[in-house]
């Protein structure tokens, strides 16, 4: 497995990761425009929030919080509760990924800026769009991976030169909060 993708695997993501990093914004103004219920409020770490982990849930729930300075990270710990062009709207920049340890496989890296899908990498890609400069900018060979996890690995090591920030241990133990959010949303 690699480096990136492992230590996700290994905090608990077997089943299924859903994260979503967005530019801008704080994380309390992205979770008003998920319609968050806000008194299913809890501050806590990962530990805490996988206990509401459920792969293939049907209720909306989110782990939401600073990734780096400039950037939110939302885990969607069940159910399928991202919506990306309101969250990448007023000129923020959105990226999205999703692995299913199920037959869905790695689905794929979705690209989202001010509203609008401004590219896609995966199985189901129809255009790098403006990921292709980010790619080679960072010499990231994304048509060079063999599998799902070496996929993985060049999405999050390409977030990682985006947002400045990669996934390590400190990442993990960080508190974020966890939120619900209703059907009604």
């Amino acid at each position: 497995m690699s480096p990136q993708w492992d230590l996700l695997f290994s905090s608990g993501f077997s089943a299924r990761f859903a994260g979503t990093w967005i530019e801008g914004g704080d994380p309390e103004s992205l979770a008003r425009i998920l319609g968050v219920d806000p008194a299913s409020r809890l501050d806590c770490d990962l530990p805490t929030a996988l206990q509401w982990y459920r792969p293939h849930g049907t209720d909306d729930v989110i782990w939401i919080g600073e990734h780096a300075p400039g950037w939110t990270h939302i885990i969607s710990l069940s159910g399928l509760c991202i919506f990306p062009g309101p969250l990448s709207a007023e000129g923020r920049r959105l990226f999205y990924v999703e692995y299913d340890g199920g037959e869905g496989g790695l689905d794929g890296l979705d690209y989202w800026r001010d509203g609008d899908r401004a590219g896609r990498s995966g199985q189901h890609a129809i255009d790098l769009g403006e990921l292709e400069p980010l790619f080679e900018r960072h010499a990231i060979d994304i048509e060079a991976v063999d599998d799902d996890e070496d996929e993985m690995d060049a999405y999050l090591r390409l977030l990682g030169h985006v947002t400045g920030r990669f996934i390590d241990q400190e990442w993990l133990a960080a508190t974020r909060t966890l939120y619900r959010i209703p059907d009604s949303a």
